[in-house]
């Protein structure tokens, strides 16, 4: 199999999917759909949960041929096919065993990531290792990694400690942390992964080098009712990105279409602004997502001219 045609892009025009199966496998005809689906373009990729069957992880790998499958470690090292990746967590530990995998030719899916910060730095251990991996002749398309970013819990938590400040400016911050920090974390992409502008990557995409992928997840309901909550799914569709979605919710999120490009003229005056408006009251984003990563919090000292929205201003 030529894993260079593997991992592609989505079809031109269109919102990429990522399947989330979790440990939920489809049977018959509705996998003969789903095959059909990713090798149109319209499935990006899919990932499985750690209580997913061996022969059936073999066979979502089988039937999604043409996309990455993200398993679990204790799967990845028994299913052996040359579509899968290895689901790691998005925080210090993942970042730093992504170089090792990409070093063994083994593709990396990140998550959940929840700051544009957490997404730069495996950006950078993404680049080492396509660098070096360019040096020595590998293929590089077949390293293509992603990264899943988690909007829903961010928001529910930043939203949660500014109900707990009170007051109508508090509240007037809700449901802007997500969207703000995605919207950071694409932007940085853009502008890693481009190569007019990017003299690390400008010869690693000429050897066939495939961007970092951002996969929006945890997006909650993909139709919310007016006023219900945030929707992300709208905001954040287009064809770079991928959006995650249960199998379940195929149907209404193959109907969207994506959004056109949205300038970020002055995002970085809006992030500054907002992490100022948080930390008023008492909110430091970066132990928020410290705390949903899991990670120990430590309450370093914020360096000077730096916005740590969701985790970072580049």
């Amino acid at each position: 199999m030529n894993t260079s045609t593997v991992r592609g892009r989505s079809a031109a025009g269109t919102v990429a999917l990522w399947l989330d199966l979790q440990d939920t496998v489809p049977e018959g005809a509705r996998l003969s759909e789903l095959s059909a689906m990713s090798a149109a373009g319209t499935i990006a990729g899919a990932g499985l949960g750690p209580d997913t069957g061996v022969a059936a992880a073999r066979q979502v790998c089988e039937a999604l041929h043409t996309v990455v499958v993200a398993l679990p470690p204790s799967l990845a090292d028994r299913v052996d096919r040359t579509n899968q990746a290895v689901a790691l967590p998005a925080n210090d530990a993942g970042v730093a065993a992504m170089e090792a995998l990409l070093a063994r030719d083994l593709p990396v899916h990140l998550a959940t990531c929840f700051s544009a910060r957490r997404y730069e730095q495996a950006a950078a251990a993404y680049l080492s290792a396509l660098t070096r991996a360019r040096a020595e002749g590998r293929d590089l398309a077949a390293l293509a990694s992603t990264v899943a970013f988690g909007l829903r819990p961010l928001d529910l938590r930043v939203d949660a400690l500014l109900d707990r400040a009170g007051g109508e400016e508090a509240k007037a911050l809700r449901g802007t942390a997500a969207l703000l920090a995605a919207r950071l974390a694409r932007r940085a992409s853009a502008r890693i992964f481009d190569p007019r502008t990017s003299p690390a990557w400008e010869p690693l995409a000429a050897a066939g080098a495939r961007p970092l992928r951002l996969v929006w997840t945890e997006l909650g309901d993909l139709a919310p009712a007016a006023g219900a909550q945030t929707d992300y799914a709208s905001e954040l569709a287009d064809s770079e990105t991928a959006l995650a979605v249960p199998t379940e919710s195929l149907d209404t999120a193959a109907g969207l279409r994506p959004r056109p490009a949205r300038s970020d003229r002055g995002l970085a005056a809006q992030a500054q602004h907002f992490e100022a408006c948080l930390r008023w009251f008492g909110i430091r984003t970066e132990e928020v997502v410290r705390e949903l990563e899991g990670e120990p919090v430590a309450c370093a000292a914020t360096p000077p001219g730096r916005a740590l929205v969701a985790g970072g201003v580049s």
